[in-house]
């Protein structure tokens, strides 16, 4: 029999590796000791482990005064408003080479997440977790593992390749059914001559109902003089409740 302890932002996950069984605890509720030579866990009258340090897997940590503290320190460090959080980065590659046509109708900002500095392995991982936050078959931002309450930071960075002088662009977020709710990104922004512009933004939203939740949100460009558009990518941090 062995078990699995990782630390969650206000719970312990205990994976049985004997049972195959994975249970969340709260941490307000924990107690860890020593007894006889054991790491003794327990959930109020419940004991969780009574067993050896071999049998305990958590890296990094020699003895049982190290396993106990080391416990000790996770059930004592909790968020108090009860938020985790996480993020990724999806660079995208193929616009490099084939710049996006941008017009006065609004078009969407591919990212194929296939660049060297895309990075997935920091989504939010507490309750029921997060798989993406981006599909990259469709281009949209995929709300679908967060719940109504939620909150999204996101970091957009495109080069606009401006033709004609005085060429102002904008740049939404549309979110909900059919893109009913809409987040202005850039509003409007002149560039007065031609060239290659790096746009850095940045957008706190909120997940204000199953209808945005449920739906992908896309970030589209426009232009009042025709132009292109290469993505570079965009970071994307998840705030959870709970």
């Amino acid at each position: 029999m062995g078990y699995r302890i990782e630390n969650k932002t206000n719970e312990l996950l205990i994976y049985d590796t004997d049972t195959k069984s994975i249970n969340y605890y709260p941490k307000t509720d924990l107690k860890v000791s020593a007894s006889e030579g054991n790491v003794l866990l327990t959930n109020g009258n419940q004991t969780i482990i009574n067993d050896d340090v071999s049998k305990i897997d958590l890296p990094a940590f020699n003895g049982l005064y190290d396993l106990v503290t080391t416990i000790h320190g996770y059930i004592s460090t909790q968020s108090p408003d009860g938020f985790s959080g996480g993020w990724a980065d999806y660079e995208d590659v193929a616009t490099t080479g084939s710049p996006i046509a941008v017009t006065a109708s609004p078009t969407v900002l591919t990212n194929d997440g296939l660049g060297v500095d895309t990075n997935t392995s920091y989504l939010p991982v507490g309750g029921n977790g997060i798989t993406q936050l981006w599909d990259t078959s469709s281009s949209g931002f995929d709300f679908s593992d967060l719940e109504v309450g939620d909150m999204v930071d996101i970091r957009m960075d495109i080069t606009m390749i401006i033709a004609s002088n005085n060429t102002a662009v904008d740049v939404d977020l549309y979110m909900g059914s059919g893109g009913s709710v809409v987040v202005p990104f850039i509003s409007q922004q002149n560039f007065k001559s031609t060239g290659s512009f790096e746009v850095i933004r940045y957008m706190g939203i909120y997940i204000g109902s199953e209808d945005v939740r449920d739906n992908l949100a896309q970030l589209k460009v426009s232009a009042d003089n025709n132009c292109t558009c290469t993505v570079h990518g965009w970071y994307i941090k998840a705030i959870r409740r709970g």
